[in-house]
């Protein structure tokens, strides 16, 4: 495929974290990157078979990421081929570019995002399941809804714990979202998400995105910032075949709270 215009990516200008306008100049390249995948979005989007859209949204993710300085390292076991439901520990909103960046799929996100100026645009025209953890029913519509993105060829990406932490800890998976891979026959992808400062090698709790805070208050801190270092685990998939989806979800929830606690080794790449 070759992308036309409106595909190309914002050129992304390095500046110094110490340089005049240094959160300004970014907060401007973002803002117009934003309005360039939406025109994208509402344009080429219907035409485009799904491996496009997937290879539209992860160039898209990636140049998100180069224009906030946030680097991914990725480490573990390679992506297996095909389709595969993805679940992950949840810190950040920047959770979602890291991983689309490296698995596009499509995401499993809560209702409130549906509501989010221009962010929840962009989600709906990109096939967000959205769902209300609250409702019974919502949740039916999501694993049938996520059964269906399987069977149509997408990987979808998930976030069982249903809320964000501080990253030390895992909090209980739901269990629901399992059971489409299950009736879809589909492995499981554990991923395990971390940040750390790159200056330091510490934890890095500026892209916390946990209590009161608010997406613009979140989104200033990492604006302002130039050493976030995004290290994404990739554990080995689990074959579905013969769980039910409370023992899918526990075998996941073991694998990335054990990885939590190790250090990070052997990357993949930078």
């Amino acid at each position: 495929m070759v992308p036309s215009s409106l595909a190309q990516p914002v050129p992304v200008v390095k500046v110094s974290r110490h340089s005049r306008g240094f959160t300004q100049f970014k907060m401007l390249a973002l803002l117009l990157e934003l309005s360039r995948f939406t025109v994208v979005l509402w344009l080429r989007f219907p035409r485009l078979q799904p491996e496009q859209k997937l290879r539209e949204i992860q160039c898209w993710a990636t140049t998100v990421l180069q224009i906030l300085q946030v680097e991914v390292r990725v480490e573990g076991a390679r992506p297996a081929p095909g389709v595969s439901l993805v679940v992950a520990n949840h810190v950040s909103w920047l959770d979602i570019l890291v991983l689309q960046s490296q698995l596009p799929g499509v995401f499993v996100a809560k209702a409130e995002v549906r509501r989010w100026p221009l962010i929840g645009t962009m989600a709906q025209v990109c096939s967000t399941i959205f769902v209300e953890r609250s409702s019974r029913q919502s949740a039916r519509r999501m694993v049938d809804h996520t059964r269906k993105a399987l069977d149509q060829g997408y990987s979808v990406v998930a976030f069982p714990e249903g809320t964000s932490s501080d990253g030390t800890d895992l909090g209980v998976f739901h269990a629901n979202i399992f059971e489409a891979a299950i009736q879809a026959r589909t492995p499981v992808q554990p991923v395990t998400l971390r940040y750390f400062n790159s200056h330091t090698g510490l934890a890095d709790d500026t892209v916390l995105f946990i209590g009161d805070t608010t997406l613009v208050s979140s989104l200033r801190k990492v604006l302002s910032s130039s050493s976030i270092r995004s290290h994404v685990h990739l554990g080995a998939c689990i074959d579905s075949s013969g769980h039910n989806r409370r023992s899918l979800a526990n075998q996941a929830h073991q694998r990335i709270r054990r990885q939590l606690t190790q250090q990070p080794q052997g990357l993949l790449c930078d």
